[in-house]
C-alpha cells in the first residue's frame, strides 16, 4: 500500500490526527473536503466529483470517518478499497444498500453497534475502538478554571413536537418508555421495544402525520432523553459547584441555570486540551443510545490529562477500571456526588487522572488504530 485518499465529507475534527498517522506508516495521503449531501445515497454532483477525483491517480484505498453509501458506491464502481472508522453511534442509515459491497472494510467504534451488523450477515464490519492523539500533560496544576465543566451539545430533540399531536395514551406511551430508559445505563431497550410494538408506532404515524422508522422515533427519543439528562446534570453541577459549559448559543436553558457558565465552541486541537485539564472534573455524559461504546470525548479528555467523570457504558467499564483510571456514574445523583467527592479530595483525583492518562496513551493511539486498519486491509 503506497497512497490513500483521505474523503471528508462530514468535516469531522479527528481527520488530523488519523492523516498523520497514515504518514507515520509511510504512506501518501492526499485529504481533499467535500461537500455534505442531503440524501447519503445518491448524490449526482457529488458522485460525479468523486469519480473524477478517484480515477485521477492510482489510490490503493479512499477513507472517511463514517459510512458513506455514496463513496462506496464510486469506489465499487472504480475497484478502489474504501474504508470507513465510524465516529458517530447509532449508524445515521436508513438501510444497508451498498454495505455489503465487496470492497468495503467498515470499522466500527461500537461494539453493540457492530455486532449488529454481523449479526446480519455482513463480513466486511470489523470492531476498532476510537483513540486520542493529544500530549499527555503529567505536571499537577494549582489552579482551576472550573471544578465541573462539560463540553458537548444540549441536544435538540423533535420527541416534544412529536409527542404535541399524540392523544394521552400514546403520549404516556412515549414518557413511559424514556423515564424507564433513563432509570438504566448500559443498556438501550428503546429501539428493539418500537420494533416489537408495530401497531403503536403505526398509530403514532397517524396521528403526527409522519412516516417514522423505529429508528428515526428511537433517535428522536434518545436525544430528548440525552437533552434532559444533560440539563438536569448541569442544573444540579452548577448550583453547588463552578461549572463550566462549552457549546453552541443556548438561552432557554442558561435562564434555568443562571449559575452557569456558558463558554462559546474552542478550537478542538489547540484549546480544548488545555480546558480539560483545567477543569477538576469533566463530565461525559453519553447520548442515550451509546450504551456501548466509548465516546470520543472521554479519550479526548483522559489523552489530554483532564480528570472523566462519566456515564456508565459497556466498553469504558470493560476497558478502563472504575476508581483507578475514571469514575463511572449510573444516575445523576450518583454523578452529584462522585463529583463532590472527587473537587475535595486531590489527592485522589490525580492518581486517577494520572493513571487514565497513562491507560489511554498505551493503548488507545491513533498510531495502533491506524495499523490495525492497514493490517485488515492488506490481509
Amino acid at each position: 500500500m503506497k497512497s490513500i485518499l483521505i474523503c471528508n465529507l462530514y468535516k469531522h475534527y479527528t481527520i488530523k490526527h488519523i492523516a498523520d498517522s497514515f504518514k507515520e506508516m509511510g504512506l501518501k495521503v492526499i485529504e481533499k473536503s467535500y461537500f455534505t449531501p442531503k440524501d447519503m445515497y445518491h448524490d449526482e454532483k457529488l458522485e460525479e466529483m468523486l469519480r473524477k477525483d478517484f480515477g485521477s491517480q492510482n489510490y490503493d484505498l479512499i477513507f472517511t470517518v463514517n459510512y458513506s453509501p455514496i463513496v462506496s458506491g464510486v469506489c465499487y464502481r472504480l475497484n478502489i478499497k474504501y474504508v470507513s472508522w465510524t465516529y458517530d453511534t447509532p449508524m445515521d442509515l436508513s438501510s444497508m444498500e451498498t454495505m455489503d459491497n465487496p470492497n468495503n472494510y467498515i470499522f466500527i467504534f461500537d461494539r453493540g453497534e457492530y455486532l449488529k451488523y454481523k449479526n446480519m450477515g455482513l463480513d466486511n464490519v470489523y470492531y476498532l475502538p476510537l483513540a486520542t492523539g493529544f500530549t499527555p500533560m503529567s505536571e499537577i496544576l494549582d489552579n482551576y478554571d472550573y471544578e465541573v465543566s462539560f463540553l458537548g451539545s444540549l441536544y435538540k430533540s423533535t420527541c416534544p413536537y412529536i409527542m404535541e399531536k399524540l392523544d394521552n395514551y400514546h403520549k404516556g406511551y412515549l414518557e413511559g418508555i424514556m423515564t424507564s430508559q433513563r432509570l438504566i445505563y448500559g443498556s438501550y431497550f428503546v429501539l428493539e421495544l418500537l420494533e416489537d410494538q408495530e401497531s403503536e408506532l403505526r398509530a403514532i404515524n397517524e396521528m403526527t402525520g409522519f412516516d417514522l422508522s423505529p429508528g428515526q422515533l428511537s433517535y428522536s427519543m434518545a436525544s430528548y432523553m440525552t437533552y434532559i439528562d444533560r440539563v438536569s446534570l448541569l442544573s444540579l453541577m452548577s448550583n453547588r459547584f463552578k461549572t463550566a459549559l462549552v457549546t453552541g448559543a443556548i438561552e432557554d436553558e442558561k435562564k434555568m441555570m443562571p449559575d452557569l457558565t456558558v463558554l462559546p465552541k474552542i478550537d478542538y486541537y489547540t484549546e480544548m486540551p488545555d480546558f480539560f485539564r483545567k477543569s477538576k472534573v469533566n463530565l461525559n455524559p453519553p447520548f442515550r443510545a451509546v450504551w456501548s461504546a466509548i465516546p470520543q470525548r472521554a479519550l479526548d479528555i483522559m489523552g489530554s490529562g483532564g480528570f472523566l467523570l462519566s456515564g456508565y457504558t459497556d466498553e469504558l467499564s470493560y476497558y478502563f477500571e472504575n476508581g483507578k483510571n475514571l469514575v463511572l456514574y449510573d444516575s445523576i445523583e450518583d454523578a452529584v456526588e462522585k463529583a463532590s467527592f472527587y473537587i475535595k479530595n486531590d489527592a485522589a483525583r490525580e492518581n486517577i487522572r494520572k493513571s487514565g492518562m497513562k491507560k489511554t496513551h498505551d493503548e488507545f493511539t491513533y498510531k495502533d488504530r491506524i495499523y490495525s486498519i492497514i493490517n485488515i486491509v492488506e490481509s
